[in-house]
This record gives C-alpha cells, structure tokens and sequence, in this order.
C-alpha cells in the first residue's frame, strides 16, 4: 500500500493549542478523525487572524482548499491538549500548502502531520489569482506566534 509522504518545514510561523474535549471522541474512546480534521481548520483560522487577515480576505481574497493529507502517528485521549504548529511550503504563483504538525503538548508526542493545499481565489470574479502581496511577505517571515 502506497503511503502519502508530507514533511514538515524548518520554520513555524503559528502555534494553536486546544483542548480535547469528550465530544471529540469517536466509538473508539479516541480522537475522532473528522475533528481532527476541524482541528486543522481551526489552526488554520487562527493562523491567519495572527497575521491580520481572514480566510475570507487576504488583501481582498479568500483561499480555496484544494486538497487535504493527514498522516496519523498516535492516538488522543480525552484531557488531552494538543499543540498544533502550522508552517508554509511549496509555494507556487497561485497558491502554497500549509503544512501542520500536530503534537501531545504534555508529552510532545508526535499525533499527526497534515497538509492542506490553499489556492488564493477572488470570489467576486469567481477566479484563482496570484497570492496576495501581504502574504508574500508572511511566506518569508520567521517565529512562532502563541495565541
């Protein structure tokens, strides 16, 4: 069985931290799969408002998801918070992934490693356009900014 590969950046540029909660359990009394993916976005969001802006407007422009690649290391309890740093790679004209390390911030555990690939899209024109001048520069842009 062929295995998705997805390798984590030197540079952090977002940290989030969030608590597991008994709701995100599934029939395994683990961390279901689908809210680690809401876990993401969260993170994602976060990022974004850490550096002024909003998935829905980057200098004007929103961002498309294109796709989505998780890699699942350990299981989450409940109780569990879990750290979740958040990094850029790939950058192409139109759009970049944003690649996230997921960890048990206790025992720093690896969890997971995932990727979403963004595009940068003008909704009013219904069309993916450049990235945005503003996140240029946070595509070279250094630290790790807590919440």
């Amino acid at each position: 069985m062929g295995r998705i590969q997805i390798h984590y950046p030197e540079t952090t540029l977002y940290i989030h931290r969030i608590p597991i909660r008994i709701t995100d359990l599934n029939y395994g009394n683990h961390l279901a799969h689908d809210v680690l993916v809401s876990i993401l976005h969260e993170a994602r969001a976060r990022f974004f408002k850490a550096y002024a802006m909003e998935e829905g407007d980057i200098d004007g422009m929103g961002i498309l998801i294109v796709d989505l690649g998780v890699i699942y290391r350990s299981q989450v309890f409940y109780g569990q918070t879990l750290e979740v740093e958040v990094a850029i790679s790939d950058v192409a004209s139109r759009g970049c992934d944003l690649v996230y390390r997921v960890s048990d911030q206790e025992s720093g555990k690896l969890v997971a490693t995932a990727k979403t690939g963004i595009v940068f899209f003008d909704y009013k024109k219904n069309c993916v356009v450049g990235i945005p001048e503003s996140f240029k520069a946070l595509i070279n842009k250094n630290g790790k900014p807590r919440e």
